[in-house]
């Protein structure tokens, strides 16, 4: 019989099907590697809705790369059938490890929980919606990496919507409440409310709404509080409880504002487990059985008047002489053994020192992953000017925390700018409009400065971190503010075109003079006073503008 072949992969067996295609196991003969190949069977193939569903889950897979998210190999068409290979995961999923476990303890849930937010943090800034987790889509490698697989149902925030508005698309146990009504707003806190409830199953071995039909389960998800995660899983961290259910609210705007924010709260929660004795378990990979103990390793216990002893202890005093023992018997050699196993627990609880938590932030710096940044600011940077302020580090690692801070802070305006959001203050709001001017086409050059200028006549004199949050995110704002003016001032200062891109912005507070808006017209010529005063070169159009914002006429000169 012929191999059946599409593009370079010979096709095996089936090992999954689904309503967007029949999914293969495949080989790459040339390299030997397995793939998943997916391919639209005949007769869904000639339905263009499908076709387009099919299109946009390859070009979503093809801009996710993560460690967490399952890679996209290549794809075409093969006897007018679409197909594309995919990385295939060995290890089953997390529906499997469920039906065999029931449960996770909460430290692999834990461990599993962080992995998804990091795929769903680096699928959400790229604007892809999963919209369908569940434990059959969270496949794991045989090493406990998990991997986020089927974006067949996504929803790519960039792109034109193929779901009409008002249709329900989803999985019913893990559906939340605004994807159920077929709300228009669907973002990536949908994905949070569908990860508390996996986070909720892996703990208590069973959804939070477990109704015998799907109209009942869409009506708890909509109007019914679940069970307490601790009522059904009392070794489950009171934080890890509170933080599910912040996830669980039926509002998006209760629950935490990204998967980055879960990640790092997972991250916090786990740091307190291993503190508290547990962080062996800790290790274990989400989903891997623990391998009981070898037989041969164990040791029968006999129990007597004394206490409990094993019988190699008794057979060792069976054989014991009398007489001066063995030196590792000796008081001496015992209290020197106390002595050094005392000082190896002091050398742990003190933790890296100064140079490991430079040098592990100085790697992390050198990726821009935002999870890999975040963790670097938990594990290194704040660590080291908690535990040494006066180190000789502290100036670069101050830089770093602000690089941290700020990349966060840009992240969570691209996506209220995606969501054409407007700020929470004064001063979110003026960044948010220089963010907007700066990547709008055909703005004057000089209006983006004006906007970068207004911010920071919001903001004031940058301090110091502050440990009040909207203090701290006015901080953060003036020193992007400071960074971008900084970066396009010389870009502007350089265009052979520059007398007329002062002209042009000139003219435009002109015209605004001319519809009375005075207060606008003034700001506009004093802020470029401000932003070019130590330019020699433009000394005389400073001039010109400072007559201009005092409301006497000056003819703008030529430079």
């Amino acid at each position: 019989m012929s191999e059946r072949k599409f593009g370079p992969f010979v096709v095996g067996e089936q090992i999954g099907v689904g309503g967007m295609g029949v999914v293969y196991r495949a080989l790459h003969p040339e390299t030997g590697r397995t793939a998943a190949l997916k391919i639209l069977p005949p007769g869904l193939d000639a339905d263009p809705k499908m076709q387009q569903r099919f299109e946009r889950e390859i070009g979503i897979l093809k801009r996710l790369q993560h460690p967490n998210i399952v890679r996209y190999y290549g794809g075409g068409y093969q006897g007018g059938q679409r197909w594309y290979a995919m990385e295939f995961i060995d290890g089953g999923s997390l529906q499997d490890v469920l039906k065999r476990r029931r449960r996770l303890t909460p430290l692999q849930v834990i461990q599993a929980g962080r992995q998804l937010c990091a795929a769903l943090e680096h699928a959400h800034n790229a604007g892809i919606i999963h919209r369908d987790l569940k434990p059959a889509n969270l496949l794991l490698t045989s090493h406990g990496r998990l991997k986020l697989g089927d974006f067949g149902i996504a929803r790519d925030t960039e792109s034109t919507a193929l779901t009409g508005a008002g249709r329900t698309v989803g999985t019913y146990a893990y559906m939340a409440p605004e994807q159920i009504q077929g709300s228009e707003h669907i973002d990536r806190r949908t994905d949070l409310y569908a990860a508390g409830c996996l986070l909720y199953e892996l703990l208590c071995g069973e959804t939070p709404f477990t109704e015998n039909n799907p109209a009942a389960m869409l009506m708890a998800h909509v109007d019914s509080i679940p069970h307490s995660v601790r009522e059904r899983c009392p070794e489950c961290p009171a934080a890890l409880d509170r933080l599910i259910a912040r996830m669980l609210e039926k509002r998006p705007e209760d629950r935490p504002w990204d998967a980055l924010a879960v990640h790092t709260e997972l991250g916090e929660i786990q740091q307190q487990l291993k503190q508290g004795g547990e962080s062996a378990e800790a290790d274990a990979g989400a989903g891997v059985e623990p391998l009981p103990a070898s037989r041969a390793g164990r040791r029968t216990t006999v129990s007597g008047g004394a206490g409990t002893v094993t019988k190699d202890a008794v057979r060792g005093r069976k054989k014991k002489k009398r007489g001066r023992g063995a030196f590792y018997e000796q008081v001496w050699f015992l209290s020197l053994c106390l002595l050094l196993l005392t000082g190896l627990v002091v050398w742990l609880l003190r933790g890296p020192g100064e140079e490991d938590l430079y040098r592990g932030a100085q790697a992390a710096l050198q990726q821009s992953d935002p999870v890999v940044l975040d963790d670097a600011r938990r594990k290194f940077v704040l660590p080291y000017l908690q535990r040494f302020p006066e180190g000789q580090h502290v100036p670069q690692m101050r830089l770093w925390l602000d690089e941290i801070d700020m990349g966060q802070l840009l992240l969570q305006a691209e996506r209220r700018l995606r969501g054409n959001r407007e700020g929470r203050n004064a001063v979110e709001s003026a960044g948010l409009a220089a963010l907007r001017a700066e990547r709008k086409g055909g703005v004057n050059p000089l209006e983006v400065l004006e906007q970068y200028q207004e911010v920071l006549e919001l903001t004031g004199v940058a301090g110091g971190p502050s440990g009040d949050a909207e203090a701290e995110q006015q901080r953060l704002w003036r020193l992007v503010a400071e960074r971008r003016q900084a970066e396009l001032k010389p870009q502007l200062l350089q265009r052979e075109d520059l007398s007329v891109v002062v002209a042009e912005r000139f003219a435009a507070a002109e015209k605004l003079r001319q519809a009375g808006s005075e207060a606008a017209v003034r700001q506009i010529y004093q802020r470029f006073v401000v932003l070019f005063s130590g330019e020699s070169r433009l000394g005389a159009v400073r001039a010109c503008a400072a007559e201009r914002a005092e409301g006497r006429v000056a003819e703008l000169p030529s430079f």
